[in-house]
């Protein structure tokens, strides 16, 4: 019969020594090896080992992600257009999908810069640029998207985009006649002349530097530089309009009177055809706001049947542009009060609708009513800060009654809209007018 072995559980005698509480060997608790994690690891189930390393690597992308790829920039989209909100879904859902494609947050920017979402637009831009170190397209639009909320920041933005390729046209041809508005001449004159050095001929580039220099004092040189401008079907009626300012402040103004007789004879200068921002805004123009200036287009065109076929297709889905074009109608006709009844109307339908309210603000200062237009107006850049003609307009309507806003609100109308020869010719008024008028006494 084998020998019974004692349960190690069992209690101890009494008269037994004290068993002692540390390992074998008789060593200290405070010198008992502790284990480290990895060996506490391996100790773990086997199952148990493989979902802490799955949980690890989640952990780690996670986190890869969140530092690596920014948020999608959401623009405010309460009130927004179906087709607007639909189409900006669409491309944010393509930028999830290739995160890294320049291409594919590119052109998330320009949706967004069709739309006026300028901010959200510049951040898609420079994501884009980061992404793709070589094209000069996409710090490009971000500088175009940026200089409608500060010129400033566009000229700087502007700069990578004239690095990477020196030779491209647009990005200093833009970044010239915004350094004009900034009043850096010195600047603007170097891009101008760097530019006419690569391409000659540029009209638009020559009446910008005719412009600067006769700004800054000079004689003969604007009109000798202006000899292409007066040919090209972008600058021809600019460039002799021009022509006839610089003949006025010579004093010769039989050959102002010539100038100005061939600009009235001559079509309006025809949008630049290499533009990139002609080339790829209409394009990404969605719902409501592109029907509508389409419409306007149409009519400005003389096709008045094509406008009004498609208002007829679209008055049931959006009758707010029915009453648009019936308030575009009233003031062809002049009768500025009933212009201005549709437009409130159209007002009411869409408040975001920013050129449904500059025409109300038109039709209330054809009433005389200028205070009243200056406040729509102001309601018009509220909500989209670089609409230049609105800009244009209130300074027409401030010169009425406040000339010094008058002057800093044409100022930023030049500043929205670098080409337009009519916006410059009504600061150029507007400050004539306040040096003449008398002056407080101190």
């Amino acid at each position: 019969m084998s020998r019974r072995r004692p349960r190690s559980d069992s209690p101890p005698r009494l008269d037994a020594p004290p068993r002692a509480s540390g390992p074998p060997g008789g060593a200290p608790a405070s010198d008992r090896p502790v284990p480290s994690p990895l060996s506490r690891f391996q100790a773990l189930p086997w199952w148990l080992q493989l979902a802490a390393c799955g949980l690890l690597v989640a952990v780690a992308t996670a986190g890869w992600s969140w530092l690596h790829d920014p948020a999608i920039p959401r623009p405010d989209l309460a009130g927004a257009d179906p087709l607007v909100v639909l189409a900006i879904d669409d491309a944010e859902a393509r930028v999830r999908m290739a995160p890294e494609s320049a291409e594919g947050w590119g052109n998330l920017g320009l949706l967004l810069y069709a739309q006026s979402y300028g901010r959200e637009a510049v951040a898609c831009f420079r994501r884009a640029t980061t992404l793709d170190d070589r094209t000069w397209r996409w710090p490009f639009f971000a500088a175009a998207a940026s200089s409608h909320l500060s010129p400033a920041e566009g000229v700087t933005l502007m700069e990578e985009a004239i690095r990477r390729d020196p030779k491209a046209v647009w990005p200093r041809l833009l970044r010239a006649e915004w350094l004009v508005t900034l009043g850096r001449g010195a600047e603007a004159r170097t891009d101008y002349e760097a530019l006419l050095a690569l391409s000659p001929d540029h009209a638009r580039a020559r009446l910008g530097l005719a412009r600067l220099l006769l700004a800054s004092g000079a004689a003969d040189a604007p009109l000798a530089i202006l000899a292409a401008a007066l040919d090209h079907p972008s600058t021809r009626r600019a460039a002799r309009l021009f022509a006839a300012q610089v003949a006025t402040r010579e004093g010769n103004s039989a050959a102002a009177a010539a100038h100005l007789a061939a600009a009235a004879n001559l079509p309006a200068d025809i949008p630049w055809p290499e533009d990139p921002l002609a080339a790829e805004l209409p394009l990404r123009r969605m719902g409501k706001r592109s029907r509508i200036k389409l419409v306007s287009q149409m009519e400005q065109a003389g096709a008045l049947a094509e406008a009004d076929a498609l208002t007829s297709r679209i008055e049931r889905e959006h009758p707010e542009i029915y009453l648009f074009v019936e308030g575009r109608l009233q003031l062809q006709k002049g009768d500025a009060v009933a212009a201005e009844k549709a437009f409130r109307q159209a007002v009411e339908l869409d408040p975001k609708g920013v050129e449904i309210r500059f025409q109300l603000g038109r039709a209330l200062a054809l009433q005389r009513r200028h205070a009243d237009a200056a406040g729509v107006f102001r309601e018009v850049l509220a909500i989209e800060r670089g609409y230049g003609p609105a800009w244009l307009e209130l300074g027409r309507s401030l010169a009425t009654f406040d000339p010094a806003a008058a002057v800093a609100a044409l100022e930023s109308a030049v500043a929205s809209m670098p080409a337009s020869e009519e916006a410059r010719a009504e600061l150029a008024r507007a400050k004539a007018e306040g040096e003449a008028s008398p002056q407080p006494p101190p």
